[in-house]
């Protein structure tokens, strides 16, 4: 499978960081998206960037927050020119069926 361009959403720990490792390490352009990747979560985003021999960038994403999420989307485009594939990992949670959600 050629390269791609690859959001990670929760990408600070668990699942959401072993998917990104796993797939920077398989040759892929890895956007580890996480919250407050400069405060609490900073030695976090440079552990991931720090891995040899992969292209993982760390980058600020909210889930909840539809600026933050623009923003993040945004950034890849300007990057990278695109995004192939959107792992959306991150939790969040609500309440009621899904379809009755707007972004607000």
């Amino acid at each position: 499978m050629p390269n791609k361009i690859i959001l990670v959403t929760g990408s600070s720990s668990g699942f959401g960081r072993l998917t990104a490792e796993a797939l920077g390490r398989a040759g892929h352009t890895v956007y580890a998206a996480m919250r407050d990747v400069a405060g609490r979560n900073a030695q976090n985003a440079a552990e991931l960037s720090a891995i040899e021999s992969t292209d993982i960038r760390p980058i600020e994403l909210d889930v909840q927050s539809e600026p933050s999420t623009k923003a993040a989307v945004e950034k890849i485009i300007a990057e990278s020119g695109q995004a192939d594939v959107v792992v959306h990992n991150a939790g969040h949670m609500m309440f009621g069926p899904a379809e009755a959600f707007t972004p607000e």
